[in-house]
């Protein structure tokens, strides 16, 4: 596996426990996050604005759904299937580019 699905594979296992301090040290602090056309920018926009009350607020849950595509070094694409136990069902695909260990920008795209 490369660092970046590693990485990528580690902040979705925090999203999945709700872990906010682990989604945050995850991200670069400039990080970049598109959401079907809305943009985080930083790190605590994206945490805050995004992950915890579209993800951890309503206990949704990801699982990885094919073969992680690695078009370049540091940069994974990786298809997921999104649930909540109220019935939200999305079929996801997020671009993740890392660099040193930390997410640098996220492109999140219904598949």
């Amino acid at each position: 596996m490369s660092e970046a699905l590693d990485v990528a594979r580690e902040f979705i296992a925090a999203a999945n426990r709700g872990d906010v301090s682990e989604l945050l040290a995850a991200l670069a602090p400039e990080a970049r996050v598109e959401m079907a056309g809305a943009v985080y920018e930083g790190r605590e926009s994206a945490v805050h604005r995004f992950f915890v009350p579209w993800v951890v607020d309503v206990a949704g849950r990801y699982r990885e759904t094919g073969a992680p595509t690695e078009d370049r070094p540091g940069e994974v694409a990786v298809g997921y299937r999104f649930a909540t136990p109220r019935g939200l069902r999305e079929d996801l695909v997020y671009t993740y580019r890392v660099n040193m260990g930390h997410i640098t920008e996220i492109v999140g795209r219904f598949a």
